[in-house]
């Protein structure tokens, strides 16, 4: 309906409200979801999901990650820290394997890229130095990662990133080898390891 000028455009001009919205901008919902939302801090994930969200309602799209599978990645050799791992900050899996890691989960990485399960987030697993301590790249941060296993059995991770440092942690799950991996372990703090006893 056209509108002489100097009137005032309504919301009722429009037909439907989705109308609205899209005419208005996503940003502008976006800005209304994080102000109108709870006062008590959020973990990361919790907002990257709320803002997540509200983008994919918005109509803000949202396009698989730039991220090669794991067929299309050579495998090289198999490590000790190979197997099922957590990642702490958004609490989705990956898999390390024979030399590269790809997700278990699928996330929302930068609001709008997917990572969908057998996408490849970490590439060039290498031993770095002493037991206990790798590198690779990670793909999504863009940027090199080390590695350092823990005495509890944990990895201890820090990225170079393109926008800056960024720091979590792996928490074991399902480890591959674990015998190799308790003997890691085991070498790291001075210990012997012993396998635990047949079931």
């Amino acid at each position: 309906m056209a509108r002489k000028k100097g009137q005032e455009m309504r919301i009722g001009d429009y037909s439907t409200l989705k109308t609205f919205a899209t005419r208005t901008g996503a940003g502008a919902l976006l800005a209304l979801t994080i102000l109108a939302g709870p006062s008590v801090p959020a973990p990361a994930q919790n907002l990257v999901d709320i803002i997540g969200g509200a983008a994919g309602s918005a109509g803000v799209p949202q396009i698989p990650a730039f991220l090669p599978d794991k067929y299309s990645v050579p495998e090289t050799e198999p490590l000790p820290i190979d197997g099922v791992w957590m990642i702490s900050t958004i609490g989705k899996r990956i898999r390390i394997e024979n030399g590269r890691a790809y997700a278990v989960d699928p996330w929302l990485h930068l609001f709008i890229l997917q990572v969908k399960p057998d996408m490849v987030v970490l590439q060039n697993f290498r031993r770095s130095g002493s037991a206990g301590q790798f590198m690779a790249d990670d793909l999504p941060l863009q940027g090199p990662a080390s590695f350092q296993l823990k005495p509890d059995g944990n990895i201890k991770v820090t990225v170079q990133g393109a926008f800056g440092p960024v720091g979590y942690d792996l928490i074991r799950r399902e480890p591959a080898f674990p015998d190799a991996l308790g003997t890691e372990i085991a070498a790291m703090t001075g210990n012997v390891y012993s396998p635990p006893p047949a079931v």
